[in-house]
């Protein structure tokens, strides 16, 4: 299949995520961008039987964020964290994919949205690894 010669390709290492307005800033990975429809089959009895699909419960996996930790960045996910400390609302995210020059390919807007877990970094004097954070995010989908 060619691609026609205005498609902009989105690049998997250029995405952005916006939390409640708070620009988290950039993230090496994003996990979980998925949506399982779960459906049921139902047989149809006799010789011929069948098998009719019917919807059930969608299934949204979180969604898990990583990068490396620095000093600008790990301030707006902790003062977004903050925030969320006994406040049970969840609020609402975009993750924009871009292709190679900066424009927009596509935004994914999650609904009802709030933490499901944090974990900063391991550290040990002998390590020279760089420090890590990783952010879980559950929802109400994005469909």
């Amino acid at each position: 299949m060619a691609l026609s010669s205005d498609a902009r390709l989105g690049l998997a290492m250029r995405f952005k995520v916006v939390v409640d307005g708070i620009d988290l800033g950039g993230w090496e990975s994003c996990h979980g961008l998925s949506v399982d429809f779960k459906p049921k089959g139902v047989k149809e009895g006799g010789e011929n039987g069948y098998v009719h699909w019917l919807p059930d419960r969608l299934e949204y996996p979180a969604i898990k964020l990583t990068r490396a930790m620095t000093s600008n960045d790990a301030g707006h996910v902790q003062s977004w964290l903050s925030s969320k400390v006994g406040n049970y609302s969840g609020g609402t995210a975009q993750i924009t994919l871009f292709d190679a020059w900066g424009g927009a390919v596509h935004t994914w807007s999650l609904r009802n949205v709030f933490p499901k877990s944090w974990a900063g970094p391991d550290m040990k004097a002998k390590g020279s690894e760089v420090a890590t954070e990783t952010l879980e995010l559950v929802h109400e989908g994005f469909l």
